[in-house]
């Protein structure tokens, strides 16, 4: 049986158990002369039949469906858009529902027991009618405190239990969705409690005081002390009563914010640990499921921002990524110094005849990621592909004094990664790849260019044209990495280069000088 299903008639036994110790045992039996002792025991158990009967018909109808989804036995999502909404709705006011059915039968209890039994003893076996303050005090203690207290504690034993069930009714959270529907925020919570603690009691401590002092002005001495005695036992049984309630609601009060906060403190670990896949569990649509709501919403943003940076990332170095994601770079368009690197494959239109348009992407794009790679290991930034060609800038938008020799180290790596290359591609049946690479260093504009619907960052200026001729040479003389005076006059470490002969370029007046890039 499931512990839902349980919990429900243990309070309520508990509760009974301590009534019927309290008007068994403390409080002064009343003269029953004439009535026959099977008589109590069979009223009770008649009596506590109806209650159950009376307690089940209040609320079965809803609780069939609503147990199957929460056991899940029926996936909500599988129901109507109504259906859902009404038992959503019916699960965020069960545990009230539940406290409330149970309050009403307990006055219905009071009213069998402390009123309608007297008077059907009386009218059966005609004895005396009992005082009617007596009947009032057993209305008011199984009332009040039998089932003020129990239902008061039933409800935070219902509510704790059935927060795990919560879920199943609520798959993607959004619990305050569901409007004009029961809500106990955290402060009316600690408000019911201290006013069940102050008040349950008072009504029947004060009838229980009226009846005694009533009953003192009408003996004797002895029974006055009788009396006294009594009224002791009947105070401090209230009393423990009262303590123990105070341990039991203070407990599922604490409950009821420490199990929320401690699913917090799980998923801020699990965050540390760069889990963004763990989510904090709805429980309720008071305040700690507000903030639930608001702190899976968090989570999902901080993937998102995750998803972003690592696909920035597929584009600019780790470090170039991270400062631009800082903000600290100036992407509005700036003069900066820097070096371009352009990349050019050799016999491009000859690879796209001889093999088949898959094949030719997948050798291209093994290539383009060789190269990328290369790139990105000396912090460069790849500002386009256009065909087989690959245009990179060093020194932007991130500022290094290296930049220079950044873009050298660059191209020999690609060389390095393209050897390697076509090992692999010869393996697989096709030709080996050639590129040419010209460097160039100088002033360029960079920043963001493009439309209000599409930007990118670019570099423009005489240094890009350059380097773009420079690349062009190295088919001229047949090698594969060229690097400009410029770039040759700012390297700081040791270079096996060779001068070649001084060339004219298209648009430019001047010859460049020029060096063949050996290791």
């Amino acid at each position: 049986m499931n512990r839902i299903v349980f919990l429900i008639p243990l309070v309520n036994t508990f509760g009974a158990v301590a009534v019927y110790f309290y008007f068994s045992f403390i409080l002064p039996s009343q003269e029953t002369a004439g009535i026959p002792d099977y008589f109590t025991p069979l009223f009770s158990a008649i009596g506590t039949m109806i209650l159950c009967l009376f307690g089940f018909l209040l609320f079965r109808k809803s609780l069939r469906t609503m147990f199957e989804v929460a056991f899940k036995k029926i996936k909500i999502n599988s129901l109507e858009e109504s259906e859902i909404y009404h038992l959503q709705r019916e699960a965020l006011k069960f545990p009230m529902v539940v406290s409330s059915v149970a309050f009403m039968v307990w006055i219905f209890a009071g009213f069998i027991f402390g009123l309608l039994e007297p008077l059907i003893a009386a009218r059966i076996f005609n004895v005396q009618t009992p005082d009617l303050i007596a009947c009032i005090r057993v209305f008011l203690g199984i009332c009040l405190l039998g089932g003020g207290v129990t239902s008061l504690i039933l409800y935070f034993v219902m509510e704790n239990a059935w927060r795990s069930y919560i879920h199943n009714f609520f798959p993607g959270g959004h619990l305050n969705r569901v409007k004009n529907v029961f809500k106990l925020t955290v402060r009316k919570r600690f408000l019911i409690v201290f006013l069940g603690i102050i008040l349950i009691p008072l009504p029947t401590m004060g009838m229980t005081i009226f009846a005694s002092i009533r009953e003192m002005n009408m003996s004797d001495a002895i029974t006055r002390n009788q009396i006294m005695d009594s009224l002791v036992w009947e105070l401090g049984f209230i009393s423990l009563d009262l303590v123990a309630i105070v341990i039991i609601l203070a407990y599922f009060l604490s409950k009821s914010i420490l199990v929320p906060l401690l699913g917090f403190k799980r998923a801020i670990k699990k965050i540390e640990n760069n889990n963004l896949d763990t989510r904090v569990k709805i429980l309720s649509n008071d305040e700690f499921g507000d903030v639930a709501e608001g702190f899976n919403l968090m989570i999902k943003s901080l993937k998102e921002s995750q998803k972003l940076r690592k696909s920035f990332g597929k584009y600019v170095s780790k470090e170039i990524r991270d400062e631009i994601l800082a903000g600290n770079p100036s992407l509005d368009g700036e003069m900066k110094r820097a070096t371009l690197l352009f990349s050019d494959l050799r016999n491009f239109t000859g690879l796209v005849e001889k093999n088949h348009p898959k094949h030719v992407v997948t050798i291209i794009n093994q290539y383009f990621n060789e190269m990328t790679l290369a790139i990105n290991e000396h912090k460069g930034l790849i500002l386009q592909y256009v065909g087989d060609e690959i245009l990179a800038a060093f020194g932007v938008p991130i500022g290094f004094e290296d930049h220079p020799e950044m873009a050298v180290k660059a191209a020999l790596k690609m060389r390095n990664r393209l050897v390697l290359l076509n090992k692999k591609l010869e393996q697989d049946g096709f030709e080996p790849l050639a590129h040419g690479i010209g460097i160039h260093s100088g002033a360029v504009l960079a920043g963001n260019i493009g439309s209000k619907e599409r930007m990118s960052y670019a570099l423009i200026g005489d240094t890009v044209n350059s380097a773009s001729r420079i690349e062009g040479l190295t088919k001229n003389y047949g090698c594969d990495i060229i690097i400009s005076q410029t770039t040759y006059n700012l390297l700081t470490g040791s270079y096996n280069t060779k001068q070649l002969a001084p060339v004219k370029v298209k648009g430019k007046e001047d010859e460049l000088i020029i060096y063949k890039l050996l290791s």
